[in-house]
């Protein structure tokens, strides 16, 4: 009886073992199938947020070297890229440089550009020769540069878009002809010595109002495009010709400058300037400023960007995209004023 007892309590002992273990199997695989599960689900999250990743830098990354971001219309060129790019291209990225009218700093920005693996770069240059340095570092880099606005004395840049700065000079020495009925003195404000406006500006002067034999040119000062230095250079000037006519000023910042300081003295001068600025529109329209030629920024900024856009994807480009200079006088003055 005993030992059927015994028998009785071993079976059952086996019958108990058998029952855990076949738990125990049971448990480690229901854990590996969910593991397994994890880990599909974790290789799906990674390749989705790689996909992301790669979508998000698929956007052509566009490098913009302004030579300064002080001046009136440097500034509105800059800002109207800017606004172009977020509008039109919301998945590009812009890199925007103020050179802050520095060559040095130009060229080393250019550097930084490279690093950053940029597809274009647009350059605005600060010089027309000292600026040309950041071709030859973009073309060592693989990376194609689109110039906007001014230009380098160099031509193997992919596109140059803007105004062509000689018909500004030319529409400018023409109104001052007519004004002065081809007789008179005239004093002539350029902009940064060695940028392309003012050697083109220049040129335009010579093409027309100083070849006139009876406009005598009394004084010729460059005003780094700069209101305030326009100014004191004026009241010299003011000072030293009581005769003086008219002022030639190869930007609107500078016009400004100058029709400051001729009302402080009481003095009427003929004075007209470039880029039709606000506050150059707004002295038009007041009887005040003579007149202004218009640079269309926003024009040069979105033919630029759409350019620079087609020159990083690998299409055909134009060499040059010309936008046109127009003179603004009193007479069509509230055609262009910014609402």
């Amino acid at each position: 009886m005993k030992l059927k007892k015994l028998l009785v309590t071993a079976l059952a002992g086996i019958m108990m073992f058998g029952l855990v273990a076949c738990a125990g199997e049971s448990k480690t695989e229901g854990t590996n199938e969910k593991e397994a599960e994890n880990t599909t689900a974790e290789e799906n999250s990674s390749a989705e947020e790689t996909t992301a990743d790669t979508d998000s830098e698929s956007g052509i990354k566009i490098g913009l070297l302004m030579k300064t971001m002080s001046d009136t219309y440097s500034n509105k060129l800059g800002t109207s890229i800017q606004a172009y790019v977020e509008a039109e291209y919301p998945d590009a990225t812009l890199y925007l440089m103020d050179g802050q009218a520095d060559i040095a700093k130009q060229i080393s920005q250019a550097e930084d550009l490279i690093a950053k693996q940029v597809d274009v770069i647009i350059l605005n240059p600060q010089d027309a020769d000292g600026s040309a340095q950041v071709l030859d570092l973009a073309a060592s880099a693989g990376i194609p540069v689109v110039e906007v606005n001014t230009e380098t004395t160099r031509t193997d840049y992919a596109s140059f878009v803007g105004s062509e700065d000689v018909e500004a000079g030319e529409i400018m020495g023409q109104f001052i002809i007519e004004q002065l009925g081809g007789e008179g003195k005239i004093a002539i404000l350029e902009g940064e010595m060695g940028q392309s406006a003012q050697i083109k500006r220049y040129e335009g002067l010579e093409n027309t109002v100083l070849k006139e034999e009876g406009i005598e040119c009394v004084a010729t000062l460059s005003a780094n495009w700069s209101r305030s230095t326009a100014m004191s250079t004026t009241e010299d000037w003011l000072g030293k010709y009581q005769d003086l006519d008219a002022i030639v000023c190869e930007n609107d910042d500078m016009a400004m400058g100058a029709l400051q300081a001729a009302e402080s003295q009481s003095r009427e001068l003929i004075i007209i300037g470039t880029d039709a600025i606000p506050d150059a529109l707004q002295a038009i329209k007041d009887g005040r400023l003579s007149a202004t030629v218009l640079q269309d920024a926003k024009g040069q900024a979105t033919t630029a960007i759409d350019v620079a856009v087609k020159v990083a994807n690998g299409e055909t480009v134009e060499s040059r995209y010309k936008v046109d200079f127009q003179l603004i006088t009193i007479d069509n003055v509230d055609e262009y004023m910014e609402e």
